[in-house]
């Protein structure tokens, strides 16, 4: 039900709701209206000719400003005082900007409008519009836009020479190197201000040019043991026997000189391999090794193998036997066929060099090929009381330390060559085995040879 209230009591609950403030309080001070008549009375307009209060007007910031009030209030300053800087009315819209910016980033900070013209692309009209009508500043921009295209193009000339340099991230070498070649069109300063490189390191780098080489005896060095090596060291051996000769440098320096020299070690990939596995042909001797290929004394545990080469007129075989105390090749024999034979004269050539106790403290282990499943070579090692041990059927990891030396070989001096003939290669083989034992640095060694190892090592 609708009811009616007279002007006088509509004026009283105005006036009532004035000092309180509040709708609750002003219905029970007065015991009416409604809380919704109220409500509906404090929404309505006032009377024509009667001027209305002024709302406060809503101040709206750029983007700039509130970028620059929370930079303040970042570093530290008071949002009064922050306020105060930026002329802001009010210091709350410090704390509001922060928030957003934190959340947003600056995306937060700007308007519909500012946010549409930040991403806007500019036109060709706007760019030329943007650039200086200044004579003399356009003659700046493009001195400096030549000065950074040729700095450029010396650059990625570099790169073409060298492969490891990279654009933007050249060493104060090359910086200097490029501003030296540039330095004849352009001014000195405006070059080294385009690569970024400091006066006293341009110099500092001239006069290295002109400087003695220090490393100049490193250099041939270098040349004279990789040769030596026949172009297997890498750069641990070769500073290892650098040491041996009284060179003391790094490692790093080892690298850098040997990139420099063009010196790299040869490691091509391996071609085929040979298996000289017939079956089961004899019973097979258990695993004593169990790949533990370590020995405390020489003449304890022995490793053999045979392995093939090709040459261009036939094949070469070569049958070895390791030492697994330093790795020595205790005894090497070549075939151009793979026999019993090869096998047997290897052994007796271990044992008329090595001569190994006959007391069954010697392991010989070997994979399960044909020739260490004869009887004569049972015969053999029974004679001289040479325990048998062989490795898994088709598990070559069971003897990877032979066969790793194998590996090595010709990765050394095999692969990537070419083999006239089968007499040839094997000079080449004894000449390796020579070099492996008496020369060849062993990093395992302490860096030593295994002919300096035993040498030092061995009563």
């Amino acid at each position: 039900m609708n009811r009616s209230y007279t002007k006088e009591q509509r004026r009283r609950a105005l006036q009532v709701y004035k000092r309180t403030q509040s709708v609750t309080k002003t219905v029970r001070e007065l015991g009416y209206p409604g809380r919704w008549t109220l409500y509906k009375w404090l929404r309505e307009p006032a009377k024509p000719g009667r001027p209305r209060k002024q709302s406060k007007t809503l101040t709206r910031y750029p983007f700039e400003v509130k970028l620059r009030a929370v930079e303040l209030f970042n570093a530290g300053w008071r949002p009064a005082d922050t306020a105060v800087e930026c002329e802001l009315r009010s210091k709350m819209s410090v704390y509001s900007w922060a928030q957003r910016h934190r959340e947003e980033g600056k995306w937060g900070l700007m308007s519909k409008r500012e946010r549409k013209e930040h991403t806007r692309m500019p036109t060709r009209a706007a760019f030329e519009k943007s650039l200086a009508d200044d004579p003399a500043e356009l003659k700046k921009q493009m001195a400096q836009l030549l000065v950074d295209k040729a700095v450029l193009e010396k650059e990625l000339e570099l790169v073409k020479k060298d492969v490891s340099v990279i654009p933007g991230q050249l060493s104060n070498k090359h910086k200097a190197e490029v501003v030296d070649a540039l330095r004849g069109e352009f001014p000195l300063s405006m070059l080294l201000a385009a690569i970024d490189l400091a006066a006293s390191s341009f110099y500092y780098q001239l006069q290295q040019r002109f400087a003695p080489d220090k490393h100049a005896h490193i250099r041939e060095l270098l040349h004279e043991i990789s040769s030596e090596s026949n172009n297997t060291y890498g750069y641990r051996r070769l500073w290892w026997e650098l040491r041996h000769r009284g060179i003391v440098i790094s490692e790093k320096v080892v690298r850098r000189l040997m990139h420099e020299e063009g010196i790299r070690p040869w490691f091509p990939k391996r071609k085929w391999r040979y298996s000289s596995y017939q079956g089961e042909i004899s019973p097979a001797p258990p695993n004593l090794v169990n790949r533990n290929f370590h020995a405390e004394h020489p003449n304890r545990l022995w490793l053999t193998d045979i392995s093939v080469f090709a040459t261009n007129q036939g094949r070469v075989y070569l049958s070895a036997i390791i030492d697994c105390f330093d790795g020595k090749v205790v005894a090497a024999k070549t075939s151009v066929h793979p026999t019993m034979e090869l096998a047997e004269e290897t052994l007796y050539a271990a044992i008329a060099t090595e001569k190994p106790a006959m007391d069954g403290s010697l392991v010989i282990h070997s994979d399960r090929g044909a020739h260490y499943r004869g009887s004569s070579w049972r015969s053999v090692t029974e004679k001289f009381g040479i325990l048998r041990s062989m490795s898994k059927k088709g598990c070559s990891p069971d003897n990877a330390a032979c066969e790793g030396f194998f590996g090595r070989m010709k990765n050394e001096m095999y692969y990537g060559r070419t083999w006239q003939n089968p007499q040839e290669l094997k000079e080449a083989i004894a000449t390796y085995i020579e070099f492996y034992n008496d020369h060849r640095i062993k990093i395992s060694l302490d860096g030593l040879s295994i002919a300096e190892y035993r040498k030092v090592n061995v009563a």
